[in-house]
């Protein structure tokens, strides 16, 4: 993604800013054989797989938006603001636009076929602790049970546990039986909630006592940071729309005579009244539902731009001025880097346990979300300005990266997971490590890669039509190889280094030579054939 002309670029920085696209194909090829929430279950998983998708995911988001904030200050500063505005129209919301039209409704239908796919796969098994726990069949629960069928798995379907499957459809006497055989009370679901999460969301009391006194609490929350006790004041109207979709049958009198008898059993006020509010439903699809997928990334450029624009302005009105130069690039920025990140981080840290900062594809970002990349954003803002000639801000490089890496990092995925919430100490190491990582590797590309070399310009170039194109084309491949006897390790290799050359070819030959390759690139790439 090009934002200036050919003499303008910094070599360094334009390559790490395609690195860490592609880096995103490798992430996304890995979440098949990490054996956690992923469209494509792979049918053999490592857990090498979980740590090297923690280790991608902590630094490169962060450090993609701290890029794109040092060449937004870089277009401003050389060819003015209105040059920047219809930039990032041209190179950001029409690029996301055609995304949401081509690969987006691609991508949901790759879902949705997949999951019919493992639906039948599980409907044709009859030995399967999941559908009999759904169906209420107490004696398959049993029989499965004594075959050592595993308690708390999640299906990979709707990434929910037995215990859950029995509570939705309010079997509770397989739920007693489940909780009897050792069933986790509170275990998660693939959303973070857990099974009293349902049974308060649907008024289901008898089961909620049961889980209480096998060990579950109110107080855990799921992604969207929502305990039991919250779940119980969701209005009808929204609650019919959920059950509707998990195809569960909705009774309105003992829905709210229910969820009163939860609350009294959590200890909360019985007669609280239901949330109800006009405009519910539109703020449930405003911050609920998925639109972007995987380029959500550039709407969020969008809401910096805005910000961006915002930020000049005010700044012309008042007459700011950059702060001194130390506290950009010496050590002195820690002290106010990590405070700003910490902050949201640690918000958003309070529910299932993750390394590396959340992600979200809806109309409305998370505020914690939104605040944490923006301090990346403005931090690169601030370094262009800062005119850092010698490299003072990546100098100690050769330092930082091993200390993150070999340090930093397993010490804060170590804590992350040691709990049902991460500690602030497991939330502050997963913040200095995307510093740490970000500052590393901007000095380690500028020692070896300041000067511009033909294959990185180009692969610079391609880089942003291979992370918009790639999805579609990595689950296709994982869809290929779920079933073939193959090791992980070969598979995530086949699949990621074979995306990233289907990709590159339909660079060169279906996207530089023409207006698309104009459009992502402007007309200097598109120039050079």
């Amino acid at each position: 993604m090009n934002l200036l002309l050919p003499q303008s670029r910094r070599n360094d920085l334009d390559a790490l800013r395609a690195i860490a696209m592609l880096l995103g194909v490798a992430l996304h090829a890995a979440l098949a054989f990490s054996g956690g929430p992923w469209i494509v279950q792979d049918s053999v998983t490592h857990p090498a797989f979980h740590v090297l998708i923690s280790a991608i995911h902590g630094f490169r988001m962060p450090l993609f938006f701290l890029m794109s904030g040092f060449f937004t200050a870089m277009l401003w500063r050389r060819r003015g603001l209105r040059v920047v505005i219809k930039n990032r129209f041209h190179r950001v919301f029409l690029p996301m636009l055609l995304g949401m039209i081509t690969v987006v409704p691609l991508m949901h239908g790759f879902s949705l076929e997949e999951a019919k796919s493992v639906q039948q796969a599980i409907s044709a098994t009859s030995s399967n602790l999941w559908k009999a726990s759904a169906h209420g069949e107490l004696e398959q629960v049993k029989e499965l049970l004594e075959q050592g069928k595993p308690l708390n798995e999640t299906d990979p379907v709707l990434g929910m546990t037995p215990l859950s499957h029995a509570t939705l459809h309010g079997h509770e006497d397989v739920v007693r039986l489940l909780l009897a055989r050792g069933a986790d009370a509170r275990g998660r679901n693939r959303d973070g909630g857990t099974a009293l999460h349902l049974a308060a969301f649907l008024g289901r009391a008898k089961i909620s006592e049961h889980l209480l006194r096998a060990g579950a609490t109110p107080d855990l929350k799921n992604v969207r940071g929502e305990t039991a006790i919250d779940v119980t004041l969701l209005d009808e109207a929204l609650t019919r729309m959920i059950t509707q979709m998990m195809h569960v049958h909705l009774n309105h009198t003992a829905l709210t005579t229910g969820r009163q008898q939860v609350r009294q059993l959590f200890g909360a006020d019985r007669s609280a009244a239901a949330k109800s509010q006009p405009l519910l439903k539109l703020w449930f699809f405003c911050t609920r539902v998925p639109l972007f997928c995987h380029l959500w990334f550039l709407w969020f450029l969008c809401w910096m731009a805005g910000g961006f624009v915002f930020w000049t302005w005010l700044a012309k009105r008042t007459g700011w001025q950059p702060g001194e130069k130390r506290w950009i690039t010496s050590n002195w920025r820690w002290l106010w880097l990590v405070p700003l990140t910490l902050m949201p981080a640690w918000i958003m840290s309070r529910g299932m346990p993750h390394f590396g900062p959340e992600t979200s594809s809806s109309l409305v970002p998370p505020l914690p979300l939104l605040g944490y990349y923006a301090v990346f954003f403005s931090l690169g803002v601030l370094y262009f300005d800062a005119e850092d000639s010698q490299g003072e801000l990546g100098r100690h490089w050769w330092l930082s990266l091993p200390i993150a890496l070999l340090l930093v990092f397993p010490a804060g995925l170590a804590l992350t997971y040691r709990d049902a919430s991460p500690s602030l100490l497991a939330v502050f190491l997963q913040v200095l490590y995307a510093w740490l990582m970000c500052f590393g590797l901007m000095g380690l590309f500028r020692a070896f890669l300041s000067k511009g070399r033909p294959w990185l310009r180009y692969l610079s170039d391609a880089s942003y039509w291979m992370y918009l194109a790639h999805l579609p084309l990595v689950v296709a491949a994982q869809q290929q190889f779920k079933a073939i006897n193959m090791s992980a390790g070969l598979k995530f290799a086949v699949i990621t280094t074979g995306s990233i050359a289907v990709l590159l070819l339909s660079y060169e030959f279906l996207v530089r030579p023409t207006w698309l390759g104009r459009l992502l690139n402007g007309t200097s790439a598109a120039q050079k054939q």
